[in-house]
């Protein structure tokens, strides 16, 4: 039984609040790049732009905001 619960252990991803806090900050700014670079492909007019920054940012702080609730397994 013991060997049992140690394979079942090794199994559960280990994610520490830091490192997901970390992997977060990464895919946050890759989105950003994402934002610019698109908006320069596609000639975003500079007014145009500081809106979509600012719906960019609105995202992300909803992201940080909700993402670790979404994480958290469902208890169904």
């Amino acid at each position: 039984m013991p060997a049992r619960e140690k394979r079942h252990k090794a199994r559960k991803p280990v994610l520490s609040r830091r490192h997901s806090d970390e992997m977060l900050d990464v895919l946050l700014a890759l989105d950003r790049m994402l934002v610019e670079v698109s908006m320069g492909l596609y000639n975003v007019p500079s007014r145009e732009r500081f809106s979509l920054r600012k719906q960019n940012r609105r995202l992300h702080d909803a992201v940080r905001k909700h993402l670790p609730r979404l994480l958290t397994r469902s208890r169904i």
